[in-house]
């Protein structure tokens, strides 16, 4: 870039707080960014889910347009929870299957509240809202496997035992 005729560098007109800055928040983006190309493999259900449900024709449509989500999310937090797994030790397994078993308990229950709150609705609108909320609830546990399962990636390696 150029300023009364004198070839300036971009940096140049950074001041050093604003570098700071930058550099902070570039510092923050990277895990995120990290993440998501670690996980492009696998396509994120919400676009689809979003581009199935702008298609669909009435409520039927909508439902399937769920269920296969749900499908596909359940998949993902499967493949998670055994990567996840096989990054562990017996007794830290141990702890990740009882947060597993926790989850499940929970997921049971809100179900259950799901049924008792949307079943209470004056409008009519809650079994179509029923399996949108369920798969809220899956979306939100691949999210934390995903976020488990990034910190154990970035986790320092485990010491081995001397003479192996």
């Amino acid at each position: 870039m150029t300023r009364r005729g004198v070839k300036t560098k971009v940096t140049d007109r950074l001041t050093k707080q604003t570098r700071w800055c930058k550099r902070c928040v570039l510092a923050l983006m990277l895990p995120l960014s990290l993440v998501q190309a670690a996980d492009s493999n696998h396509p994120q259900p919400s676009n689809a889910l979003r581009d199935c449900i702008a298609a669909a024709g009435g409520s039927a449509a909508v439902a399937t347009c769920e269920k296969q989500a749900q499908s596909v999310l359940k998949g993902n937090i499967e493949r998670l929870s055994a990567a996840i797994h096989t990054r562990l030790s017996q007794v830290q397994r141990t702890v990740f299957d009882r947060s597993t078993d926790a989850w499940q308990a929970f997921f049971e229950h809100e179900k259950a509240m799901l049924e008792l709150s949307l079943g209470q609705r004056r409008d009519g609108l809650g079994p179509n809202l029923r399996s949108g909320a369920v798969t809220l609830l899956y979306e939100q546990r691949e999210q934390q496997l995903r976020e488990h399962l990034h910190n154990l990636s970035t986790a320092a390696p485990a010491a081995r035992p001397a003479g192996r």
